[in-house]
């Protein structure tokens, strides 16, 4: 979920774990410009720079059961999602830096992305490049798939738009456009993150000691069934966008915004 001047979000109230409160340092070797306009979007470098690289990462396999231990598999998975894509930006040639996290479990005012309404998991505010999780009993009752590093997964899917100029075009793009238009490109862009989280989470899995696909068929099954959202897609659009991207590896596979909108809606 992103942060959208139209209305997806608005209220946020809790106890607060911050990682990195403020974005990492932009990697400092010299970059290649951002794409802009419809090619960052349709032809953007991000889709021709091959699969993620096979990272470790076996503490994001482990089964939380408590806020606590919800909190440590995630900030193992924010270093695991950064070294990750900062990899992959240096193959791309743009410039990286990380997003800052806060984790939290009761609705309150965040730093990333000030109050937020809403029955939600995470959210992504592109101002400040930040992060939120929000860790409550819903969120436990899926912890023994891979449900939760999903979450982190998709809203650091996002940062990944913000750092390819994707959601800056989005932006620009998206102020021209009747509400109806502008409902259906949103949906392109969620998914899309869905897409890279996918990708993300193949890069990592075979760390994670999950037992055949058992985890990942639960995932999928889950947001099939209860992630449909007016503004993000059809449940089984996001699990087929999230599974694509796990298939491939790569954001190859997650050029949503020249994919037909019979899979997008």
């Amino acid at each position: 979920m992103r942060k959208l001047a139209f209305c997806l979000l608005a209220a946020l109230t809790a106890s607060t774990l911050v990682a990195g409160a403020m974005p990492g340092t932009a990697s400092a070797a010299a970059s290649r410009p951002l794409p802009k306009g419809t090619k960052a979007l349709t032809a953007n470098p991000i889709y021709r720079a091959g699969k993620l690289p096979v990272t470790s990462c076996p503490e994001v396999g482990a089964q939380p059961t408590d806020y606590t231990n919800s909190q440590a598999l995630l900030m193992f998975e924010k270093d695991c999602l950064d070294s990750t894509w900062k990899r992959f930006f240096g193959k791309v040639g743009f410039s990286f830096r990380a997003p800052s996290l806060e984790l939290i479990n009761k609705y309150e005012k965040t730093n990333a992305c000030g109050r937020v309404d809403g029955f939600w998991g995470g959210a992504y505010c592109d101002k400040k490049q930040g992060i939120v999780v929000m860790i409550d009993g819903w969120m436990l009752e899926y912890a023994d798939s891979s449900f939760l590093p999903y979450v982190l997964a998709h809203e650091y899917g996002h940062h990944v738009q913000k750092r390819a100029g994707i959601l800056t075009a989005y932006d620009a793009a998206v102020r021209k456009m009747s509400r109806k238009k502008a409902i259906e490109f949103n949906k392109r862009m969620e998914e899309q993150a869905d897409c890279l989280s996918g990708a993300f989470l193949k890069s990592i899995w075979a760390s994670l000691g999950y037992p055949g696909t058992s985890a990942l068929d639960q995932m999928l099954t889950y947001i099939t069934e209860d992630m449909g959202d007016p503004s993000h897609g059809g449940g089984k659009h996001r699990a087929y966008w999230v599974n694509r991207g796990y298939r491939a590896g790569a954001p190859s596979a997650c050029n949503t915004f020249t994919a037909p909108y019979s899979i997008i809606k």
